[in-house]
């Protein structure tokens, strides 16, 4: 397993901004309160940003109708997995966290200060997001050097793989103790500022939008903005 602590974030403003689900260009032009909450959150709240990933990479045995088998004896299951992950010859599970300290001073802020506390919120959503695309583009750039490509990340909680069915295999496959993340017994993780993924490294890999696998596909103002970086 690989356990990896040294991340540096390249995040803004902007990334607060959007991990509240707004607008940078509207908060810029109209709203000086939420603009100068962001500000004051990056400011404040980049310090307690822990980032940790731990992944670890499982050559696949066999593909079947509605599983993969791994060679450590686990399986991945799920018609979603056999049709994104059909060419796999390893399979990459990982997770990844900036630790709980900004989501306890969000919670501590909220009845307080709520337009703040939102901001420091936004800013872990950023920064776990950004901590996770990290870790795709690694493995990305290592299966490359091997003459390999890398299937888009999927995590459990869309509609053909869910979070009761993907956390459970993701997790069975990793220390997550390591990391300091915990899986609950209704499978969320803790800290919440977490997220957990499986990647498929092989010769010919199909990289496939998440948009089109969400639920929300068809009624999203951001899905037409998207692009899937890791």
């Amino acid at each position: 397993m690989d356990l990896i602590t040294d991340w540096k974030l390249a995040l803004s403003v902007d990334d607060v901004l959007r991990g509240q689900g707004a607008d940078p260009q509207v908060v810029h032009a109209s709203k000086p309160l939420l603009m100068k909450s962001a500000q004051r959150a990056f400011s404040e709240g980049i310090n307690l940003i822990h980032p940790i990933t731990l992944s670890m990479k499982i050559a696949v045995n066999g593909h079947f109708h509605n599983r993969i088998t791994l060679a450590n004896g686990n399986s991945i299951t799920g018609p979603l997995v056999t049709r994104l992950f059909g060419g796999a010859q390893r399979m990459v599970a990982a997770i990844c966290t900036i630790g709980p300290a900004l989501e306890e001073t969000s919670a501590e802020l909220f009845n307080k200060d709520p337009i703040y506390a939102l901001a420091i919120d936004g800013l872990g959503n950023a920064a776990v997001d950004s901590l996770a695309q990290q870790l795709c583009n690694t493995i990305a750039v290592q299966a490359k050097q091997e003459g390999l490509q890398v299937s888009t990340p999927l995590s459990p909680g869309l509609p053909e793989w869910p979070v009761e069915i993907g956390q459970p295999q993701i997790f069975a496959l990793l220390d997550s103790a390591r990391a300091g993340i915990k899986l609950t017994s209704g499978s969320m993780m803790h800290p919440k500022k977490s997220v957990s993924f499986i990647l498929g490294i092989g010769q010919e890999i199909s990289q496939t939008s998440m948009c089109l696998l969400c639920s929300l596909k068809n009624t999203c103002r951001y899905q037409n903005d998207r692009i899937l970086s890791n």
